[in-house]
C-alpha cells in the first residue's frame, strides 16, 4: 500500500484512477452514522453531503443511491472509534477493521472452530499461543472483506473463505468453491492496535492509503 498525501476535497475525484482503490480513515461515532461517509462520497462527487444518499443492497452493503447512484462504488467497517472506508471506480470493494483488544482475551480457537475452516483451524493450532490472536484477527478481517465485496456479508458463512497466512501477505485459497483468481486480497498496515484487509474481485489494483480528510 503505498503512502500518498490526502488531496484537497476539489482534487478528490479526479485523483481517484480507475485502477485505484483509496482507503481512509475515519473517526467513528455511532451517533454520526454514515454522515462522516457521506461528507468523505461528496467531496468525491464534487457535490454537497445533503444530495449524496445511501441506499442499502438486498444483504445490507450501502451503495449509492439518487442522482450518483453506480458512479463509485465503496465500503466501510468500524471498530471501536475507528473507520475505514474504501473508494473505487471500477471494482466493488470490501474492508474489514478489527480493534486487537476487542477479541484479545477470547478463546480464538473456540472462535475458529465455530466459523471457520478445518485447515485453518489447524494452522492456528500449530501457531504458538502468543501468535493466535493476530492471526485469528488477519483471517477474519480478509474473509470479512471478501464478503462485504461479495455483496453477502457474515450470513453467508466466514467458513466459504479460505485463507492462508504467508509472510508476503494473506493468500485466498478458496471461496465457495470456486475459482480464486478473479480475487485480491490485501492486509492494511495501521498501527499496532488495528487489524484490518480489503479485498476485490477483477483486475489488479493499486491500493493507496490517503489518511484522513482535512
Amino acid at each position: 500500500m503505498s503512502d500518498c498525501l490526502p488531496p484537497t476535497v476539489l482534487k478528490l475525484a479526479e485523483g481517484l484512477c480507475d485502477d485505484e482503490i483509496h482507503i481512509w480513515a475515519l473517526p467513528y461515532d455511532r451517533a454520526a452514522g454514515r454522515l462522516p461517509v457521506r461528507r468523505l462520497l461528496a467531496g468525491y462527487l464534487d457535490s454537497v453531503v445533503d444530495d449524496v444518499v445511501l441506499t442499502d443492497a438486498p444483504h445490507g452493503r450501502p451503495e449509492l443511491g439518487g442522482t450518483h447512484g453506480g458512479r463509485l462504488r465503496f465500503n466501510w467497517s468500524h471498530s471501536g472509534d475507528r473507520a475505514l472506508v474504501a473508494i473505487a471506480r471500477s471494482v466493488q470493494p470490501g474492508i474489514d477493521l478489527e480493534h486487537r483488544a476487542r477479541r484479545g482475551a477470547r478463546d480464538v480457537l473456540a472462535l475458529a472452530q465455530r466459523f471457520f475452516a478445518p485447515q485453518e483451524v489447524q494452522a492456528l493450532a500449530a501457531l504458538p499461543a502468543e501468535e493466535r490472536s493476530s492471526a485469528f484477527l488477519q483471517l477474519w478481517t480478509v474473509k470479512e472483506a471478501v464478503l462485504k465485496a461479495q455483496g453477502r456479508g457474515l450470513a453467508y458463512g466466514l467458513h466459504r473463505v479460505v485463507v492462508d497466512l504467508w509472510e508476503s501477505g494473506p493468500v485466498l485459497v478458496r471461496f465457495d468453491d470456486e475459482p480464486t483468481t478473479p480475487w485480491h486480497v490485501q492486509a492494511l498496515s495501521l498501527d499496532p492496535a488495528w487489524v484490518a484487509a480489503v479485498a476485490w474481485c477483477g483486475p489488479s489494483m493499486h491500493v493507496r492509503w490517503c489518511g484522513e480528510p482535512h
